[in-house]
C-alpha cells in the first residue's frame, strides 16, 4: 500500500513517521511511504498528486483531516488520524517514542487489511 504521512511543516513529524514506517519494513517493499506538509512553505507540500498516490493518508492532527476534507473530500475516507501534536524538533526522542507505537499499530492494521483482501 502507498502510505502518505502528513503534518504541517514536513520537517519533524511526517518525515520521521515515514522513516519509522520504512524501517519497520526492513527493505520489504509491500508498502511504500512518503511524507508531505500542509503549510505553504513545507519542503514537500501536500498536493492532489500526493493524495491520489496514497491509499492511506496518516495525518498527525484532526486539523490535517479537516483540511483534507475541505480540499480533497473524495480522499477523506483514506485518512487515519495518529494524534501527534506539533512542536517537536526532528531529532527529539520524545517524538520518536510517541510515534513508534502508532506506526507499529498502523503497519499491523495495514498488514491485516492486506491479508484480508487476498
Amino acid at each position: 500500500m502507498n502510505v502518505l504521512f502528513v503534518c504541517t511543516e514536513n520537517i519533524a513529524r511526517s518525515p520521521l513517521a515515514a522513516a519509522l514506517f520504512l524501517g519497520l519494513l526492513r527493505g520489504d517493499d509491500r508498502h511504500l511511504a512518503r511524507s508531505a506538509g500542509t503549510a505553504s512553505y513545507a519542503p514537500r507540500r501536500l498536493t492532489t498528486r500526493e493524495m491520489a498516490w496514497a491509499e492511506v493518508v496518516a495525518v498527525m492532527e484532526e486539523a490535517h483531516l479537516n483540511l483534507i476534507q475541505g480540499h480533497w473530500p473524495d480522499h477523506a475516507n483514506k485518512v487515519v488520524v495518529l494524534g501527534v501534536p506539533d512542536y517537536y524538533e526532528p531529532d527529539a526522542p520524545e517524538l520518536r517514542a510517541l510515534l513508534a507505537p502508532k506506526i507499529r499499530a498502523l503497519l499491523k492494521d495495514l498488514d491485516g487489511h492486506d491479508r484480508g483482501a487476498e
